[in-house]
């Protein structure tokens, strides 16, 4: 004779492992359907005579960020095992640049600038602050169009002339000056990471690394510096971010240094 409560209890277990398994199968995909963005800051130099106090009174100019010449490259594929956050190192620069690498600098530039002015004026809405493209017509006016591209192209490699940032500091009336750097880089996870990650759907993984740097125009000294770092990790199921998704973070990070 059959044992019911047996058959009954064995067909309930059964039943229970079922909904919990699917159960357990969907969370992983409905998690899976969105990025993983990650984010890193650091604080590499700050002047003991720099504060927030002197920021509020003395006003910030915010210069457009500076992408350079790595962004205009795709980082080489990762290959063997998953790679560590964050994922893709800058790529050498060289060769002839076409006209898809100058729209894609372009639009990083501006991408990135939009998001640091926004974000700081989110973090500090009373503080004085010239804007990206306010500060270049600014310039413009003044007649320092030129000497604002050399400086763009000549800071990331040697730095600033302190002649020329007095100058900059006058024309637009702050004495802090906000100028940041950043590289853009992406790759795609090659066939030994796609059997096991995507099944069989390629992943891109995103990088922005921005770097910022605040000088005062009248000492011609630099009074901060940090890094933040805005990356996509890579798990099962995942879609890829979009690049402003990554590029929020990174700013987001920069930021929690100078502006907790």
């Amino acid at each position: 004779m059959l044992n019911w409560e047996y058959v009954m209890a064995a067909h309930f277990g059964r039943h229970t492992w079922i909904i919990v398994t699917v159960l357990a199968i969907t969370a992983l995909a409905v998690e899976g359907c969105y990025s993983k963005i990650k984010g890193q800051s650091e604080v590499s130099f700050k002047n003991p005579a720099f504060s927030e106090t002197a920021l509020k009174s003395r006003g910030l100019a915010v210069f457009p960020v500076i992408i350079l010449e790595d962004s205009l490259k795709k980082a080489a594929e990762p290959h063997g095992e998953i790679p560590s956050a964050p994922y893709a190192e800058g790529t050498p620069s060289g060769g002839t640049k076409d006209k898809q690498h100058i729209i894609t600098h372009d639009a990083y530039r501006i991408i990135l600038s939009e998001l640091l002015m926004s974000k700081i004026q989110a973090r500090r809405p009373s503080l004085k602050i010239v804007s990206p493209g306010d500060a270049l017509k600014r310039l413009n006016d003044a007649g320092l169009t030129e000497a604002y591209r050399q400086f763009n192209n000549d800071f990331p490699k040697v730095g600033f002339d302190s002649e020329i940032l007095a100058k900059f500091g006058k024309i637009l009336e702050c004495r802090y000056l906000l100028i940041s750097q950043a590289v853009v880089t992406e790759s795609k996870t090659d066939a030994s990471l796609i059997i096991v990650w995507t099944f069989g759907r390629k992943s891109t993984l995103r990088t922005v690394k921005i770097s910022g740097q605040i000088w005062d125009t009248c000492k011609g000294e630099q009074m901060w510096e940090g890094l933040g770092i805005g990356y996509n990790r890579l798990s099962a199921y995942e879609s890829t971010p979009l690049l402003e998704e990554v590029a929020v973070k990174a700013v987001i990070s920069l930021l929690q240094s100078i502006m907790p």
